[in-house]
């Protein structure tokens, strides 16, 4: 299926006085993002393809940071979600006194 939408042709950008645009039908469009995963999943940065840590997320990203320990697709999202909720649960354990 991917290697099919890869072979139709792709969107063409155009350079306007504003800048890149770019006008596609679905089909153009699809071909473009086809192409783009073959480029991904067969070439070098297929090893740093990786699956976000937020059990309740499902986006993959691409880990270039340092020492490729990256654990969440974004701080943004889920990675801020799951250290906000790592803080609340370690103010709860520390209030909670010791009987």
């Amino acid at each position: 299926m991917v290697n099919a939408a890869a072979r139709k042709p792709p969107a063409v950008p155009q350079l306007t006085p504003a800048g890149r645009w770019t006008q596609a039908t679905p089909e153009e469009a699809l071909s473009l993002v086809a192409r783009h995963a073959i480029e991904l999943l067969s070439g070098p940065d297929v090893r740093l393809l990786k699956e976000c840590g937020n059990p309740e997320c499902t986006r993959t990203y691409v880990d270039r940071s340092r020492g490729m320990r990256r654990q969440w697709c974004g701080m943004e999202s889920c990675g801020n979600r799951i250290k906000a909720a790592a803080y609340r649960a370690r103010k709860r354990t520390a209030a909670t006194p010791d009987h």
